[in-house]
């Protein structure tokens, strides 16, 4: 129920970019040195909220707040407080922390 209600609001703020709602695969992988290795698929995804240069991702009580995101090579990137890297390509979201990846791909639009 957090989750929608989040969506929700999320939706109805009021944004230049268009937002827009996506169920995700999600797949968690181990990073060390700076390459990721032994990815597997998680038994359920998360919802991300996208609006342009800021997405969220929203998995069961949790929700992952990506900072304003700064556009290079045609991918978004940027670093929050919690130290999270965030980044973003296309329909691609990744959150990494310092020895994990989370990755979110497949996505399908739902609002």
């Amino acid at each position: 129920m957090k989750k929608i209600g989040l969506a929700i609001l999320l939706l109805i703020q009021p944004v230049c970019a268009e937002t827009r709602v996506y169920e995700c695969a999600m797949s968690v992988a181990e990073t060390k040195n700076g390459s990721i290795s032994n990815v597997m698929r998680a038994s359920y995804g998360a919802m991300v909220v996208d609006s342009g240069d800021q997405f969220y991702v929203v998995r069961d009580d949790r929700v992952l707040s990506s900072p304003t995101l700064i556009k290079r090579d045609g991918k978004y990137s940027g670093t929050a407080e919690d130290k999270f890297i965030y980044n973003k390509s296309g329909d691609f979201y990744g959150v990494h922390v310092k020895d994990a990846s989370y990755l979110f791909d497949d996505c399908k639009e739902v609002g």
